[in-house]
């Protein structure tokens, strides 16, 4: 199964420790739940998260089964984005990759993890590969959620991987 981040938008009143209970997944990743449609929930990459990992720890959130603040995202579990300024300052912050990415070419090359290959121990890092498009429309996708969410007082809920 592809290691993918779902993120969704949920009511802050259906929102606790066991949220997770009312989704299903496929085997590519993908989130399901009776209701959800394309517009409210949007789908990254585990090696796109991590690639933007620094920008999203500016961002207060909350982890539902524990109840503890944190910043940025549980990359193995369940974060919560509900404060109307964090919505604002995500939306900042992926409109920010929109537009610099919006500058790349129509295959978009980064790099990823530094790796070590046991057999001939060499040292190198992954080449991370994008479609521009898609990578900018999943963006633009949840820079939409995160407005919609702070406008009509929702939130965005991620699933990990």
């Amino acid at each position: 199964m592809p290691m993918i981040h779902n993120f969704v938008i949920e009511n802050k009143s259906d929102v606790n420790e066991d949220v997770y209970t009312s989704y299903s997944w496929d085997r590519n990743g993908k989130i399901h739940k009776n209701g959800l449609t394309r517009d409210n929930q949007a789908h990254l990459d585990d090696n796109f998260i991590s690639y933007i990992h620094d920008s999203l720890q500016w961002l207060e959130t909350t982890n539902p089964s524990t109840g503890e603040k944190a910043m940025g995202l549980n990359n193995y579990g369940i974060t919560v984005i509900e404060d109307q300024q964090v919505l604002q300052r995500l939306y900042q912050i992926l409109n920010a990759w929109i537009d610099l990415f919006g500058s790349a070419p129509d295959s978009i090359k980064l790099r990823g993890d530094f790796c070590v290959d046991d057999g001939d121990r060499k040292d190198y890092y992954e080449e991370l590969v994008y479609n521009k498009s898609d990578l900018i429309t999943e963006l633009k996708k949840l820079t939409s959620m995160a407005v919609h969410a702070a406008e009509h007082g929702k939130c965005i809920v991620h699933f990990g991987i």
